[in-house]
């Protein structure tokens, strides 16, 4: 899994490499997360998924006023509860990728809302504690939209509120039992700090 996630990483790097020989248009953030996956069902499975907190860090290129690009990852860590008595408790890594609109906000100004849509991968992996035997990694790719605010608090240092919306098929953990096969949504609200350079 890390060589995969690394793999995912190179490539973003490489097609944002061009905003790093450029100064003052660069942006890099700590986030703490909620993260609220809904239920699903099919092929009468139901999965019910614990709630978790997580991080999420990101690095974010401006162009102009109006747009920037942005490479997302983020970790979590929740169980999935089916009404067949089973159970898979899994660390979430994400990579993702999104454009956002930025709103021809001026860079002086204090509020500087934004919109975003991407997409990436969610890796699912099984932690032994509280998983029942037989649970393999997962990968899902994903769609990425959300939006929010950041609020200057000084020169490059910002406060951050937001929320991320992911759409993506339920993970089974190649556990027959626990195939659903539905997509589902994650919901994840996240507050953090925004440093500019």
């Amino acid at each position: 899994m890390r060589i995969k996630i690394g793999l995912v990483f190179a490539a973003l790097a490489l097609f944002s490499s061009p905003a790093l020989a450029q100064q003052g248009n660069s942006e890099v953030s700590v986030n703490f997360t909620g993260n609220f996956q809904k239920s699903t069902s099919g092929f009468g499975v139901s999965d019910s998924p614990s709630y978790s907190g997580g991080l999420l860090a990101n690095y974010r290129y401006h162009f102009n006023r109006w747009s920037a690009v942005e490479v997302n990852y983020s970790h979590t860590k929740f169980s999935q509860f089916y009404n067949n008595g089973t159970q898979t408790q899994a660390n979430v890594n994400e990579a993702t990728f999104a454009y956002l609109f930025t709103f021809g906000v001026s860079e002086e100004a204090r509020f500087h809302p934004f919109v975003e849509a991407g997409t990436g991968v969610l890796f699912f992996s099984p932690v032994a504690a509280g998983t029942n035997s037989g649970s393999l990694s997962q990968d899902r790719a994903t769609f990425l939209y959300g939006g929010g605010v950041t609020y200057k608090l000084a020169h490059k240092l910002s406060l951050q509120v937001g929320y991320r919306g992911l759409v993506y098929r339920t993970a089974d953990f190649t556990i027959a039992t626990q195939f659903t096969n539905a997509p589902t949504h994650m919901a994840e609200p996240y507050v953090g700090l925004t440093y500019r350079f």
